[in-house]
């Protein structure tokens, strides 16, 4: 397997998605903003990131898929820095969405350039690409022991310092710096499968985002203690993840939709006492099922031009996947019956791409 310097990066990339979740409610108090800003800070980061996807991936037909991806580490780690600088919520909200802008340059890129390294087996490699942000993940979740230690100011300063280091070092890793061929970006069965499956991709970041704070503020729960014990959501979606090589010369429609019924379904078991449960085989079903989502769309397009089409299925999955975060405000307690619904019904829409394979 070529390419772990982007493996690397990609779980401290992970890391920045999640850091702010366990702790954000306390940073909250701590400057006296109101509530709404616990689902508004991390959609300010899933909204910047949607919105970039696609003019991140069409630079890359110009500037090339892997000084693409590592400009957008630096500019996460330069955001999640400045951070732990301030803590005027609209600034924090504004550094966040930076920090999302970032993330936008990095995914695309260096995925299709791991899946370039690894022709032949871009299942089993983005099953670990996949896997690594999962890893990233459980240190996102758990960031908030780091928080308690070291004060969030250092911390932040700490994970930005990392990240920014990242994206140096794959700078100057000797990878080909491939351009893709835009006229990639009209295959309308990207866009139908973006369609179909983002209340997968929904579910499993409004359950990493919102129970945390579902838990503070519903069941009396404390936010870090149920942010650790979230990881068990990612590191399910590491075995998980590793996996989906499994399915590498299987039918790949009839597999997402199967493990992605099974990646959604257990958001039930939130309410009841076994929640860890839930927890590991939504991990587990769920990231395999986005992997595969990920193999399928380069199997379509191919390796070289997978930048682009990576960028069009995450910027549809973010764009109606985050609307989840809203979910919570609108649902209240049965936001986890609302958040199975959403997420499942759109899958038939799968239909259409097998009809024109």
């Amino acid at each position: 397997m070529r390419g772990v310097p982007i493996l690397l990066a990609r779980a401290v990339y992970g890391t920045s998605w999640f850091f702010l979740s366990p702790y954000l409610p306390y940073l909250i108090g701590s400057i006296h903003a109101p509530h709404y800003f616990v689902s508004l800070i991390p959609l300010s980061f899933f909204a910047s990131a949607a919105i970039m996807q696609v003019p991140a991936a069409i630079i890359s037909t110009k500037l090339g898929m892997k000084r693409t991806y590592t400009l957008g580490l630096i500019i996460m780690g330069v955001s999640d820095f400045l951070i732990g600088l301030f803590k005027e919520p609209y600034t924090v909200l504004i550094l966040y969405a930076f920090t999302g802008f970032g993330a936008s340059f990095f995914f695309s890129s260096a995925g299709g350039t791991l899946a370039v390294l690894n022709e032949g087996r871009v299942t089993t490699a983005l099953g670990l690409y996949n896997a690594m942000f999962a890893v990233g993940g459980i240190l996102g979740l758990n960031w908030g022991f780091v928080d308690s230690i070291l004060g969030f100011k250092l911390a932040s300063i700490f994970l930005g310092s990392l990240t920014a280091l990242m994206g140096i070092v794959n700078w100057f890793v000797s990878y080909p710096n491939i351009r893709p061929n835009f006229k990639v970006i009209k295959d309308v069965r990207v866009a139908i499968i973006a369609l179909a499956t983002s209340g997968i991709w929904g579910s499993y970041y409004v359950v990493s985002e919102y129970f945390p704070s579902f838990s503070f503020y519903v069941l009396g729960r404390s936010a870090i203690i149920t942010g650790s014990i979230s990881s068990i959501l990612l590191l399910s979606s590491v075995i998980g993840g590793a996996l989906s090589a499994l399915i590498e010369r299987r039918d790949k429609i009839k597999w997402i939709v199967i493990t992605g019924v099974f990646g959604v379904i257990p958001v039930i078991s939130l309410y009841t006492p076994y929640y860890e449960v839930g927890l590991f085989i939504m991990g587990f079903f769920n990231e395999m099922s986005i992997s595969v989502i990920y193999s399928l769309v380069v199997d379509i397009v191919k390796s070289g031009n997978s930048s682009l089409s990576l960028a069009v299925i995450n910027a549809i999955q973010i764009g109606l996947g985050m609307n989840e975060l809203i979910i919570p405000s609108i649902a209240g307690f049965y936001v986890w019956v609302v958040v199975c619904l959403v997420s499942t019904l759109p899958l038939f829409l799968l239909n259409l791409v097998r009809q024109s394979i």
